[in-house]
Order: C-alpha cells, then structure tokens, then sequence
C-alpha cells in the first residue's frame, strides 16, 4: 500500500533521523514516486551508494563529481544537466574532501536555481553546509525564502536537528522524524513540534 505524502504539494521537506535510522531508504521511496509523477529532481549525495538504484529508472543521469579532476580541467560544464529532469550527484569515490564536494554541490545548485521550470534539490546531510546552526548556508536561505515562488523546493535530510539551522527549518511545511532515542534529541523536537 502506498502512502500519500503529498508530494504534489510545492513545499519544502526536511527529513531527520541518526545514522542508520532509515532515512535514505525513505527518501528513495519517496524519489520514485516523484519520478512516477515526472517531477524533475537532483539529488546531492556524500556517499556513493545511497541511491545508487535509482540510476536504474530510465532517464535518471549519474553525475559523478570529483572536484580534483574539475580543478584541474579548471571547467565544470553544467549547462548539458539541463538536458535531464532527474539527476543523482554522487562523489566520483569516498576519498573526496567533504569541504571540496560541497563548493561543487553549491555550484550546480546556484546553477540550476538560476534556470527556469521546477526543480526539487534534495540534499543528503545538509547540515555539512553550514558552517553553524545559527547562520544558514546563503544559498539554502534563498531558496528555502524564495523557491517555491519560482518551482523549486529543497529537501533538507540531516541526522539532528539540534545542529540545523532553524529559520531553514521553519520553511519546511513537512517534517519527517525517526528513530529518535537520544533524550536530548527527542526532548528538542519535542519542544519544536509540540
């Protein structure tokens, strides 16, 4: 049976769980049925595994990214990404500076912000992109104040909440919480989400 989450719905998402909490496997599920609703996405991946499968679905593009190899060329053509309305950036190998994959994410984000049509930006472990809760990441503020004026949602997926930014949290219409055990963690959101 399957659930409707609303995904029609033009709203921001965030999705929280610790490590191995479920969070990826949700997000997949929920990525094919916007890809069954022909809703074009990017996803912004750490890790090269967590949805590996879905370059399987036909027409999903895997950009594979490694910042050494860009900075080298000193190129990052982003305009043929436009030709697909699914994407799936993923690090070219797990040897990858964190710091350097994440200047490349923004790069293609800041980019495919700038053009026209809906474009949903999910992004795995979004709490790396700030560099502390109480100052959101520029970008992630734009789009999180401005996007769904302009057809294009973010979905934050992060492993606490404590270390979000909140004002990027208060865009989100939808909240996704699982199996939260830490007593501070669950006093926090339950706090948050009385």
């Amino acid at each position: 049976m399957e659930v409707d989450l609303h995904l029609d719905d033009p709203v921001h998402r965030m999705i929280v769980a610790p490590t191995g909490g479920g969070k990826s496997f949700f997000v997949g599920a929920m990525v094919e049925q916007l890809y069954e609703k022909r809703h074009p996405f990017i996803i912004f991946d750490t890790k090269n595994q967590n949805h590996i499968g879905l370059v399987e679905l036909p027409g999903v593009k895997l950009f594979q990214v490694n910042p050494a190899k860009i900075r080298k060329s000193g190129k990052l053509d982003l305009r043929s990404l436009n030709e697909y309305p699914y994407i799936l950036c993923i690090p070219a190998n797990r040897n990858i500076d964190i710091k350097d994959l994440l200047d490349v994410y923004r790069e293609i984000m800041n980019y495919m912000w700038m053009q026209d049509g809906e474009r949903i930006f999910i992004v795995e472990e979004s709490h790396n992109y700030n560099k502390n809760s109480s100052v959101p990441d520029p970008l992630f503020e734009r789009i999180a104040r401005e996007g769904r004026g302009y057809d294009k949602l973010i979905w934050f997926i992060t492993q606490r909440l404590q270390n979000f930014n909140q004002l990027l949290w208060s865009q989100c219409t939808y909240t996704y919480l699982f199996h939260f055990v830490i007593p501070s963690d669950i006093r926090y959101c339950a706090a948050m989400v009385p």
